[in-house]
């Protein structure tokens, strides 16, 4: 609580420990698992797996030099917690300071590791499982404060439909997660995902779609920057917010959301200031195509998002204020962004609090009731 206010985290992150996957990776994949590298020049831990290197930019001398540029500045405030291997009761005193009641936790790295599109679906639905495995273990630390979202890879959609039932009805995992780019081409209006978001539905839990820079697969947007000058800069500014893009426009004009009108969506760590501009991109596209397409929506697409859609924002997100102006305040959560270094920890929550242009009434719905209602949440949490 802060300031006499409830507060959630949207989407705290943990950092992988070395030994996740030797701890919990199925033993039948023991020979081929990711084998951890310590922590590379870029000031972060890294893998290789299958013969790739994760992140890709691991070992890059020019985004080491852009990374330690960023990092300088908090290399004090992390620390402690970074001798403390980012454990549980670090995450939760720091959870403390800020003034957060409770968080739904997300990955750092182990997405990346399923990012490689020519994994065998088996593999990388069993290294999903092993990081949702850790994670709830994670969160049992304090179940009531601390929630865990199951990973899931798209490298078999069958798969990850059963994946998501067992974190959620086994290890009591409260979201899923994606990345937000294609899978061997296959995107997320493809009809074979349709017994993931069918499963989805039947456990009442929202997907969520969260970015990442350090994908590994051919088709991601910041790829093409790979060897030119600034590459860290372009890659981290462009590839959280272009990809949720693409993918917040495949679940609404793919028809996603009018197949499954219960399936709750939510869009994480990529800005919210260009929302306002995409729906109405989207609104005026389908009524200039949509009347000959395939596949018809019943409702326009920002109808879709406000029925079905949240999106997140940075607690320092000025162009915020235009997001509520246009679209409203009901869905909108927020997040600090911890432990990652370009996050304002430890003062997240009050630069929320002091962020010019929006009311305290609509922070209070991102702080507390929009998560609410987005995860499902009872009301009653805080008591």
């Amino acid at each position: 609580m802060k300031d006499g206010l409830h507060i959630i985290d949207s989407d705290l992150h943990v950092i992988e420990p070395s030994d996740v996957y030797e701890q919990y990776l199925d033993e039948r994949y023991h020979s081929v698992m990711p084998k951890y590298l310590g922590w590379a020049p870029t000031n972060f831990p890294h893998w290789e797996v299958q013969g790739r290197i994760i992140p890709p930019w691991a070992l890059d001398r020019d985004v080491a030099n852009a990374q330690k540029y960023m990092d300088t500045p908090t290399e004090d405030v992390y620390r402690s917690i970074r001798e403390r291997d980012y454990d549980a009761t670090s995450t939760l005193e720091s959870m403390d300071i800020e003034g957060i009641d409770f968080a739904v936790l997300y990955r750092t790295f182990a997405h990346m590791v399923v990012s490689i599109d020519s994994l065998e679906a088996e593999y990388a639905t069993a290294c999903c499982a092993a990081f949702n495995d850790w994670l709830a273990d994670y969160c049992a630390t304090d179940p009531k404060r601390l929630k865990a979202s199951a990973i899931l890879s798209l490298h078999d959609p069958e798969m990850a439909a059963t994946e998501a039932r067992r974190a959620v009805e086994e290890k009591h995992h409260v979201a899923v997660v994606l990345l937000p780019m294609p899978v061997n081409g296959r995107y997320f209006n493809a009809p074979e995902c349709d017994v993931l978001w069918r499963e989805l539905m039947r456990l009442r839990i929202p997907l969520t779609f969260h970015g990442t820079s350090g994908g590994a697969c051919q088709d991601y947007v910041s790829n093409r920057f790979v060897g030119l000058p600034n590459f860290r800069t372009l890659n981290h500014a462009s590839a959280f917010p272009f990809e949720l893009m693409l993918a917040l426009g495949a679940m609404i004009l793919g028809g996603v959301l009018e197949r499954f009108p219960d399936l709750r969506v939510g869009f994480l760590e990529g800005n919210c200031g260009w929302l306002p501009w995409w729906l109405e991109r989207l609104d005026d596209q389908w009524g200039k195509y949509g009347g000959g397409e395939s596949v018809q929506l019943s409702a326009l697409p920002s109808e879709y998002f406000k029925r079905q859609c949240f999106i997140a924002t940075d607690v320092d997100e000025e162009m915020l204020k235009i997001v509520i102006d246009m679209i409203g305040d009901e869905n909108v959560v927020m997040s600090v962004d911890y432990p990652h270094a370009d996050g304002p920890f430890p003062h997240g929550i009050d630069t929320f609090l002091e962020l010019p242009g929006v009311g305290l009434e609509s922070k209070k719905k991102i702080m507390w009731d929009n998560c609410l209602r987005f995860y499902g949440f009872s009301d009653d949490l805080a008591t």
